[in-house]
């Protein structure tokens, strides 16, 4: 009796090779799910992710699989960047907002568990189901607009999406919402033009999707995505063709033209924010106000340099921001930290929080994931493409929330990634869709009801 207890404890303790090797395999696939998921329910996603997390304690030989991931520089930075932000703690007054900071900043540990399982074979997978997420966000945005399924939806006290018909962004918010649009038009061009799309049908869909994905940018209020959506215009068409300058000339300033004549001429909402800039410009200029949402990011910017002035070295500390911000502008703007939550200029943002140390380690870390080098031109591409994004935004807008950090640290993961582990892939197949779509499906139940 005691050899069976034994026997059973000891099967429990140590997993074999091969069931460590099909526990590799539901991550991989989990991660693909995790990847839809991202610009479609942040609850869903989050519960995808404790499942992967699950399964990595049950693999066991945690230091053996960690081990794999140290071996990619990339990680590091991520982990160094995290180490500083958890050193502003110990110095912050504000401490609630502190931790609501690091909630979200703790994604920068997410490379490390990834590439502890992450296989090589999967890279695109994930890049094509963050892609197939976004394409259905775009369509429930369309099925909005033309007033066939309502603007809110909910199940029960649930909610599955809440917008409303003049700006139908369902699962993001708008300026979210028209990023993500612009990174997938953005790698979808690449592809056409490198040539990597191959088969007819799918060149005919990238084409579709592309112009229906502008077409909705057009329909959405987010200003961000368009200037991000046009200077990865130039970026993708630069390195598709930068042994070709008159051919990269003539290319991206077509469809830069092209673009941007559509956007001002039929989108009543790109019309509008362009309006609005000039708007919020002049009330600056001649009134000397600052509550708008250009105003907003100027002002608060302003007050951030006057931080950085005064805390150079080492910021004032991980949540203490918006704080001293408020205590700056008490007097002439009062309104600053009613209307925002952050400085809305994470370089400014991580400058006064953690100082010239932790800001240097931010851009270095961006710095050696540009300069990363894979033995795949495409994948090298990916990453500047993904990189160059998460760098446009991060000025006007966030990086360290539940939407932006994901898609980063998810997509160069799978792209930095070089690991073959020795489990069995086959070529996706429409039962492997329909398993993927099913359990898609009951990921959104448990976000949705959670």
């Amino acid at each position: 009796m005691e050899e069976n207890k034994l026997s059973i404890t000891y099967k429990i303790i140590n997993i074999s090779k091969e069931v460590q090797d099909k526990i590799t395999l539901w991550m991989n696939h989990l991660l693909v799910v995790y990847a839809f998921l991202i610009p479609i329910n942040g609850k869903a996603k989050t519960s995808v992710f404790f499942c992967i997390l699950l399964l990595f304690l049950y693999r066991r030989n945690y230091i053996e699989y960690l081990k794999i991931s140290f071996k990619n520089d990339v990680v590091k930075y991520f982990l160094l960047l995290y180490l500083v932000f958890v050193i502003g703690m110990f110095y912050t007054d504000d401490i609630s907002s502190g931790n609501a900071f690091m909630d979200k900043a703790k994604q920068l540990l997410f490379p490390l568990l990834f590439l502890s399982f992450l296989d090589i074979r999967f890279s695109f997978r994930i890049l094509n189901a963050f892609i197939i997420g976004v394409f259905v966000s775009e369509v429930v945005s369309y099925l909005i607009h033309f007033e066939i399924i309502p603007p809110q939806l909910y199940v029960g006290t649930g909610k599955i999406y809440k917008t409303v018909v003049e700006d139908p962004s369902p699962f993001l918010n708008h300026i979210k919402h028209n990023i993500a649009l612009a990174i997938v038009i953005s790698i979808l061009i690449y592809k056409l033009l490198v040539k990597d799309i191959e088969n007819i049908y799918l060149k005919i869909l990238s084409l579709i999707f592309i112009t229906t994905a502008f077409i909705n940018m057009s329909l959405i209020g987010g200003r961000t995505g368009y200037v991000a959506l046009f200077i990865l215009i130039l970026l993708v068409t630069f390195l598709a063709y930068k042994n070709k300058l008159k051919k990269f000339m003539f290319i991206s300033l077509s469809i830069f033209v092209i673009m941007f004549l559509y956007m001002y001429n039929f989108s009543e909402q790109f019309s509008n924010r362009i309006n609005h800039a000039k708007e919020d410009i002049e009330k600056m200029i001649e009134q000397k106000n600052y509550n708008s949402s250009l105003g907003l990011r100027i002002i608060s910017s302003y007050y951030s340099l006057e931080i950085v002035k005064d805390n150079f070295f080492l910021g004032v500390g991980t949540g203490d921001v918006m704080k001293e911000i408020g205590e700056l502008s008490k007097k002439e703007h009062p309104y600053i930290v009613k209307s925002i939550k952050s400085p809305h200029n994470v370089y400014l943002q991580v400058f006064a929080q953690v100082g010239f140390i932790g800001f240097s380690l931010m851009i270095l870390m961006f710095y050696k994931i540009l300069r990363y080098k894979t033995n795949d031109k495409n994948r090298d591409d990916m990453i500047k493409i993904i990189t160059i994004a998460s760098l446009i935004f991060m000025l006007p807008g966030n990086f360290f929330d539940f939407f932006e950090l994901s898609m980063f640290v998810t997509m160069i993961s799978a792209m930095v990634c070089n690991n073959n582990f020795n489990i069995n892939i086959k070529d996706i197949n429409y039962k492997d869709i329909l398993i993927y779509t099913l359990i898609c499906f009951i990921f959104l139940v448990i976000g949705v009801t959670k």
